[in-house]
């Protein structure tokens, strides 16, 4: 079965409907010419399942009782789980010093001590985390706010090793000495989360595409979603972005990557610039920085 799967080839109409099913599952957009990629990439899933094509693994994705779980692997197979702590340091800067003791400000003249963060495609964890830190080293919403920090990610294997919280290598590459030695303790596999920020984090597997269903309406302070909208296309987008909007609350704020703008595609939100960053907050907040 190894070799016979080792000369199969990706016709263009295997791609095409590949493609396409990959669109409408989960909005993501496979580029012309990555043929190739996608076929090195679901070759062992075809051995695994003793399938003889791409056309085989299409109708078995698609259609077959084990449909569900294999999109699972799939999804893991075809999206880039790449990244670290403190990436993007001019963002994180605002959302410390800039964003947190506006929105500390504004939910104390409500009467409100109850802060909700998200980071939208969270892969491994890393961001979740380090909004944890920083929010906790910020100072603001300590002893009695009810604070919480939600990943999600549509891979179940990158929520497993983010709820696992043992990290290695390149993933401290942006990574202080105070980070480390004061939220990490050594494990035989590199270095494990403390419970300090377990505390206020949490993790659950869920897909952009209706993600106004996995949280209550106007709940949400914050949404972090770097560096993953640059997967869908122009529409998909529209509909996420519409999606936040849903569950963000009265005043709240959308970070994306630094490569990522809103300009073109939602005008629901506005622009709020920082030295190297921009952060975007709802259009209905308008009165909120006067």
């Amino acid at each position: 079965m190894m070799e016979m799967a080792a000369k199969l080839t990706m016709k263009p109409e295997d791609f095409r409907l590949i493609r396409e099913f990959v669109a409408e599952t989960f909005g993501l957009m496979l580029d012309d010419g990555k043929e190739a990629y996608l076929a090195a990439k679901l070759l062992p899933r075809i051995e695994a399942l003793k399938l003889s094509s791409f056309a085989e693994y299409y109708s078995y994705l698609k259609f077959s009782p084990g449909s569900a779980n294999e999109q699972l692997k799939f999804i893991s197979l075809i999206t880039n789980n790449e990244t670290y702590f403190f990436r993007e340091e001019a963002q994180l800067k605002a959302f410390a010093e800039s964003i947190l003791p506006l929105l500390k400000e504004h939910k104390l003249k409500k009467g409100e001590r109850r802060i909700r963060i998200v980071s939208a495609g969270c892969s491994t964890g890393e961001e979740v985390y380090t909004l944890a830190m920083l929010l906790i080293e910020a100072g603001c919403f300590l002893w009695d706010w009810d604070v919480k920090i939600t990943g999600v990610d549509v891979d179940p294997a990158t929520i497993s090793r983010a709820v696992a919280g043992i990290y290695s290598g390149r993933a401290f590459q942006a990574t202080s000495p105070f980070y480390r030695e004061r939220y990490f303790t050594p494990c035989d596999q590199g270095l494990q989360v403390r419970e300090i920020l377990r505390k206020v984090t949490g993790f659950m597997q869920g897909n952009l595409i209706g993600f106004d269903r996995m949280f209550p309406p106007g709940t949400i302070d914050i949404i972090f979603c770097r560096n993953v909208l640059i997967y869908f296309n122009d529409d998909t987008i529209r509909r996420i972005v519409d999606d936040f909007a849903k569950v963000l609350a009265g005043e709240s704020f959308l970070f994306l990557g630094h490569s990522e703008s809103l300009a073109s595609i939602a005008g629901q939100y506005l622009p709020m610039r920082f030295p190297g960053a921009i952060v975007y907050r709802l259009k209905a907040n308008d009165g909120y920085l006067s």
